[in-house]
């Protein structure tokens, strides 16, 4: 962890906040931040459906077949309405290893 810059570098926002300079990404590496968001995502409702019985909800006794595709759609349909936010913090992160 030794390459993570200690200090950023910041903008005043007049107001006596104060936030990380940004470094502006390309729009492929905006869309790894988003990537990456519902990779997670996937994953984390992914197993949120393995404590679920599925089978009840038309998907049989082989429902867990099915379970990664409902998972990625659902992650995808939550990215699309704004994520946990993850999205924003990668690109920050990305930006911060950018300037350095």
């Amino acid at each position: 962890m030794s390459d993570i810059p200690a200090k950023l570098p910041i903008q005043s926002l007049g107001t006596g906040q104060v936030r990380p300079e940004r470094t502006e990404l390309s729009a492929s590496e905006r869309e790894s931040a988003r990537e990456f968001e519902k990779l997670f995502l996937s994953q984390f409702v992914d197993e949120m459906l393995k404590t679920v019985d599925l089978s009840e909800a038309g998907g049989g006794e082989h429902s867990h077949m099915w379970r990664s595709f409902m998972a990625e759609a659902m992650a995808e349909n939550l990215v699309d309405q704004g994520g946990f936010g993850l999205t924003g913090n990668i690109e920050q992160m990305m930006s911060a290893y950018k300037r350095s």
